[in-house]
């Protein structure tokens, strides 16, 4: 069975390879990437997140699109540690056309178009800072939310958030294609409107007014399930925040 598996993962990694170096387009096709179940990040983005099993290796990948345009993406995988070490070695020197892979097996994902992912919507300047740049991106998780799932573990989107706002930057954060960031930027400035000056208040009560008006439904997570919910109503639960 495992030369079963090993023959079926390496034919695949191969023709992989050959569909990377031809075009985004072939690479999804190879993915067998549909057009269903596309998650709406508002502003015309959309987030596709997903995976491909193959033998006994698997891919994932997240996909930005934008007005149905590919715009970013980014593919990851890994190589499993209770594999044979020649095993892993095969695997390693297949995968190394593509991905970068160290000695100790760990896979580092290739991307594409992160420059898209990061910066923010309209209106505001792009900042130079790799910390903002990981929360603004939707790649790190778009469900909105605490501490979830049946183990109740802080969300890693959450975690990042809360090492990163600032008085300064909550506008900001505001921006970003990730509309969980955009609704925990929101809650950390009701939650903490003291901090902030007059200028700060307005222009960001301002901001949450346009989002207001952006009809659409935001992922979140209460305990062990996620569902969705109306933004404009969590926006005005928020609101009332003491």
């Amino acid at each position: 069975m495992e030369k079963y598996y090993v023959r079926i993962d390496t034919a695949f990694i191969s023709k992989l390879t050959t569909a990377y170096n031809t075009s985004t387009e072939k690479l999804l096709s190879v993915l067998e990437v549909s057009n269903e179940n596309r998650e709406n990040l508002g502003f015309g983005y959309q987030l596709k997140d997903n995976g491909k099993g193959v033998g006994s290796i698997s891919f994932n990948y997240q996909i930005l699109y934008y007005n149905n345009d590919v715009v970013a993406y980014q593919l990851s995988t890994y190589i499993k540690s209770n594999k044979p070490k020649r095993i892993k070695k095969l695997y390693r020197g297949k995968l190394s056309s593509i991905f970068n892979v160290d000695d100790n097996y760990n896979v580092k994902p290739i991307s594409f178009g992160m420059d898209k992912v990061q910066e923010p919507l309209m209106g505001i300047d792009k900042r130079d800072d790799n910390n903002l740049n990981e929360i603004m991106s939707p790649f790190i998780g778009i469900v909105y939310g605490d501490h979830c799932g049946y183990s109740m573990s802080l969300l890693n989107n959450r975690k990042a958030f809360d090492d990163t706002v600032r008085t300064e930057n909550c506008l900001y954060l505001l921006y970003s294609k990730n509309p969980a960031t955009r609704l925990m930027a929101i809650e950390y400035f009701y939650c903490n409107q003291a901090e902030f000056n007059e200028n700060q208040k307005q222009s960001i009560i301002s901001r949450v007014e346009e989002l207001k008006k952006k009809p659409m439904i935001t992922k979140t997570c209460s305990g062990c399930f996620v569902g969705g919910e109306i933004t404009e109503k969590l926006i005005i639960e928020l609101e009332n925040c003491k």
